[in-house]
């Protein structure tokens, strides 16, 4: 696990370098926003992504977005960050012998993508045992 996934701010610390207090961030967990790590003792340690992401929340908020909102634009950013590496052609897909014309295919967004990240670690460790 590298360090910038590591979990190792305290809520003390944390409420320091957002501003925010430890009852809007404990909100923030409860509405799904953030989900930090819990100690063995239930203490709430973040990462510096989560920390980064608190940020977000707090800038998106001041601009005036609700918090369906705020949920909105961080699926939006979180859906943008994948890595769009071009793949080979639908119809190499599973279950597929003809290339994808429409998204009939599969009964859902969340399906698809499923898929794709699926033939996308195969396509890796493929290249991997090159």
């Amino acid at each position: 696990m590298n360090n910038r996934n590591r979990p190792m701010y305290t809520m003390s610390a944390v409420c320091k370098m957002t501003g925010l207090t430890a009852r809007r961030i404990r909100y923030y967990e409860e509405v799904g926003l953030i989900k930090p790590a819990r100690t063995r003792g239930n203490q709430r340690i973040f990462t510096p992504e989560e920390i980064q992401r608190l940020r977000e929340i707090k800038e998106l908020l001041e601009k005036g977005l609700t918090i369906a909102g705020v949920k909105e634009q961080l699926a939006l950013k979180d859906q943008s960050s994948f890595d769009y590496t071009p793949i080979e052609p639908a119809k190499t897909l599973p279950g597929m012998q003809r290339g994808i014309t429409s998204l009939y295919p599969v009964s859902n967004r969340a399906q698809l993508l499923e898929m794709i990240l699926k033939q996308r670690k195969e396509k890796k460790r493929n290249k991997e045992k090159i």
